[in-house]
């Protein structure tokens, strides 16, 4: 059967939609930011929050509550709501300057804050507003924070920088327990590194390279140093009687980012993979036991996607084509895609319980099931 609902437009446009983990409710974000519209797709009721700050919503592990940052007379509010009746059971102001993001702790009890990249504070509160801990994470002279992430067991906050580093941080004591600092070479005898190999077939005729299908692996890099790919920041200068850079309309340049990007845990805690915006082609995989960097993998081109097994110490990563690259403590090896799923991987997310994976891309997506 099909059921079909169509959401009345609001006058200021949509910005932004997504599902109440229940998939009973539709959460609809204004555009400019104005107003969180919460609708009731079985009783087709609706209920509204103020004032959202963006997309800074999330709801708790348990699903029990949604928080919102609110952003009112310059200052950032944390409201915190019942998903039950959508009542607000609490709502504190907070000290930072421009809030950029938060998360929820693995046990819903606290709420970690960071500050914008030119702040290098985060807070962590618990639900009735008390303060549990604040850091000051990185030197003040450069740029701050880009993205914190809790570990699946709560004991650490890991914290990425501007500066290429992770800093693990205890939840129990709020102090920094280790610094993770992505390397400009490393060790082919101390560290796994793989490297995607696309093979090329030298001498054959067109139509043979069409028929076949050249080897697609991983190769070990063994050398005792290996220099990483880091991306330079390029810096325009701007010449004398010139008003800005000249482009070419269609061709403005973005700029580009720089330090820690991404930061994922494994199910266990007990390994984190990192994606460096200035290493776009490489992720690095991080052992939290021995605080030590243990593999880097290295594709052709740049990184779009990695996510880790939900029970497995299994990494998956896709750079945009057809082919899905695997790490695994033991190895690591690269899955072509059928013939037949025309999917361009740029997107990832595993099944609850690990035995399949959608992958997907702008104009369409699959599901794949590992034998």
């Amino acid at each position: 059967s099909t059921w079909r609902s169509t959401i009345p437009d609001t006058d200021d446009g949509v910005g932004h939609v997504t599902f109440s983990p229940c998939s009973r409710h539709l959460l609809v974000i204004h555009e400019f930011s104005l107003l969180v519209t919460l609708w009731s797709l079985e009783f087709a009721t609706q209920h509204f929050i103020k004032n959202p700050k963006g997309n800074l919503l999330k709801f708790s592990k348990n699903e029990k509550y949604l928080a919102v940052i609110e952003r009112t007379e310059c200052n950032d509010w944390l409201a915190i709501f019942d998903t039950k009746g959508w009542k607000l059971t609490n709502h504190f102001k907070l000290p930072t300057i421009d809030a950029a993001g938060f998360d929820w702790c693995p046990t819903s009890t606290r709420i970690c804050v960071w500050d914008h990249a030119f702040e290098h504070r985060l807070y962590a509160y618990f639900l009735d507003g008390t303060l549990s801990f604040s850091q000051e994470v990185v030197n003040p002279v450069v740029m701050g924070l880009q993205v914190v992430s809790w570990s699946p067991d709560g004991q650490y906050l890991a914290a990425g920088t501007h500066t290429h580093s992770v800093h693990l941080i205890n939840t129990t004591n709020g102090k920094v327990g280790a610094e993770l600092t992505v390397p400009q070479a490393v060790s082919g005898s101390a560290v796994q590194y793989y490297r995607e190999q696309r093979g090329i077939l030298v001498g054959a005729t067109i139509a043979d390279k069409l028929e076949a299908q050249p080897e697609h692996k991983f190769e070990v890099v063994s050398d005792e140093v290996i220099p990483l790919k880091f991306e330079e920041i390029a810096v325009e200068k701007k010449k004398k009687g010139s008003s800005g850079p000249q482009t070419k309309p269609g061709k403005e340049k973005r700029p580009k980012r720089y330090g820690i990007s991404s930061i994922k845990w494994s199910h266990d805690s007990s390994h984190l993979a990192v994606m460096d915006s200035s290493l776009p082609l490489a992720v690095t995989v991080w052992s939290v036991q021995s605080m030590c960097l243990i593999a880097v993998l290295e594709l052709t081109y740049a990184v779009r996607t990695f996510n880790w097994h939900p029970s497995l110490l299994r990494l998956i990563m896709a750079s945009g084509d057809s082919s899905l690259c695997m790490w695994e403590a033991d190895g690591s090896w690269i899955i072509q895609l059928p013939s037949q799923c025309s999917v361009n991987v740029s997107g990832t997310c595993w099944s609850n319980d690990g035995t399949a994976i959608a992958l997907s891309s702008k104009e369409n997506y699959c599901i794949g099931y590992l034998e």
